[in-house]
């Protein structure tokens, strides 16, 4: 499992979201949504401390650091994700494939 990040949806985030100190991007995974790794389910963000968590993943790119809860690795186990911005200037995300 790999979460990528591009550095377009990076700003995007500093831009739209307001971060603390020890604040970092925390993904979860919730019901329905348009873009589902696993049926039913699909990926969403949020600040939140780092503290506030039982980290399962974790990294950090251009001083924004981003993790995963380790409840909710079972969804992205399995693939790596790309974050990145579409066309319409919105949060969308890919599976990466090796070639």
């Amino acid at each position: 499992m790999n979460l990528e990040i591009t550095d377009k949806a990076i700003e995007w985030f500093k831009d739209e979201l307001e971060f603390g100190d020890n604040q970092a991007l925390r993904f979860f995974v919730r019901y329905g949504g348009e873009f589902q790794l696993k049926q039913g389910f699909s990926p969403a963000f949020t600040v939140e401390p780092l503290s506030s968590s039982e980290i399962g993943f974790k990294d950090v790119k251009n001083d924004i650091p981003f993790f995963i809860d380790e409840k909710d690795l079972w969804y992205f186990e399995g693939n790596d994700l790309v974050i990145d911005i579409n066309d319409n200037g919105e949060i969308k995300y890919e599976v990466k494939t090796s070639r």
